[in-house]
């Protein structure tokens, strides 16, 4: 399973928007976000779209419009930021329900599903242990970021 980079930017415009919340709250707007996180206005557009569509964040129109997050930072996850993006995480294609495996069609006796689902739950707990807020919140130190996923 590989994070892809359009959920790469989602997560870092979602912490944009938290840490502009936490220092005044006012919106911010598309090419901004784009710009602090150097990618096209119309590929941030586009992931700007997702985020809104799942009520991740809510935009305003109008010169003093913009984005701003809709969602509590302290309740928003990682794991789910990622998921909007790119759907449910697997780590492997043959932890999908509609995946046909053709070297052991029994999944429930396949050793190789079995070690994936539970290392897959691990990497899901784990991104889910992780807020928006803690990942903004300067005074967490990277170890301590590191010993929330451990």
């Amino acid at each position: 399973m590989k994070i892809t980079q359009e959920a790469d930017y989602a997560l870092r415009m979602v912490c944009l928007l938290t840490a502009q919340a936490n220092v005044q709250d006012i919106p911010l707007g598309a090419p901004a976000m784009a710009e602090a996180v150097a990618i096209p206005s119309g590929f941030a557009m586009k992931i700007l779209r997702k985020l809104s569509l799942a009520g991740l964040v809510k935009s305003s129109r109008g010169t003093t419009g913009g984005y701003r997050l809709a969602v509590d930072p302290n309740t928003l996850t990682v794991k789910a930021v990622i998921e909007v993006i790119d759907g449910p995480i697997e780590i492997s294609k043959c932890l999908s329900e509609t995946h046909q495996c053709l070297n052991n069609p029994d999944k429930s006796c396949c050793r190789f599903h079995h070690v994936f689902g539970r290392l897959n739950d691990m990497l899901v707990e784990r991104l889910d242990r992780l807020t928006i807020a803690t990942m903004v919140d300067s005074s967490v130190s990277i170890d301590q970021l590191l010993d929330i996923v451990q």
